[in-house]
């Protein structure tokens, strides 16, 4: 999905990213740039690369989502009167502005609540049409994608369900059945879920999330089975 971004919306975007300064990035951020770069490392890397490649000349390196794909991806974005991207940016460094500083500066300095705000709303904004349809869990996979330090301290999962990585997606997608619809749930359904089943819809398989997650399936009075206990 191409759009339409003119300087005044990145230069906003740079100014309201700043100010964040000894601030820590929060578990679902890391999470999205894990799934979507392998690491968080690998993505700071990356962004650097593009920021020092950068050389004269207005401009910006963008964090952005694709809604298409359910990830996140870098894009240099040149300083034209009108520049199109791909997606939804979520954080944008104005090469201008920090010329000086350079892109090492600029990461240490992230408001990483205001990148995670906007990239729940990006994700939200086009999510709902993969919510899945409660009654058909009978005859999904049933897989659950809550991240691993959550997974981890869990009691209960939803029974039938096996669990999978979403930091890892890009390692089991192709492990899927291509004939069978594949349902996945986080906690809450919100941008875990969501961004999996797109990730996964873009790679073949006939996936969906679990509006609510397990805490709404559970309140809702259906069936959950302690942890390791066999279906």
């Amino acid at each position: 999905m191409n759009i339409a971004i003119n300087p005044a919306s990145l230069n906003a975007l740079y100014a309201d990213t700043l100010g964040g300064a000894g601030h820590t990035m929060v578990p679902a951020m890391d999470l999205a740039l894990a799934a979507s770069f392998g690491s968080v490392a690998l993505w700071r890397a990356q962004f650097v690369a593009l920021g020092e490649a950068w050389g004269a000349g207005p401009g910006w390196v963008a964090l952005t989502f694709l809604p298409d794909e359910g990830r996140l991806v870098n894009q240099s974005v040149p300083g034209a009167l009108e520049a199109s991207a791909q997606g939804e940016p979520i954080l944008a460094l104005d090469m201008a502005a920090q010329t000086a500083a350079g892109p090492e500066a600029f990461l240490a300095d992230i408001d990483w609540d205001k990148v995670y705000a906007r990239y729940q709303h990006a994700v939200h904004a086009v999510g709902d049409a993969l919510a899945a349809d409660p009654e058909r869990l009978n005859q999904a996979m049933l897989l659950d994608v809550r991240r691993a330090g959550v997974f981890e301290q869990a009691t209960i999962v939803m029974p039938g369900a096996s669990w999978r990585d979403p930091a890892k997606v890009g390692e089991w997608a192709t492990e899927l059945p291509a004939d069978q619809e594949v349902i996945v749930y986080c906690v809450y359904g919100h941008e875990v879920g969501r961004t999996t089943a797109m990730q996964l819809k873009a790679r073949g398989v006939n996936a969906r999330f679990l509006a609510g997650g397990i805490d709404a399936w559970q309140k809702a009075g259906h069936p959950v089975q302690a942890k390791g206990e066999p279906t």
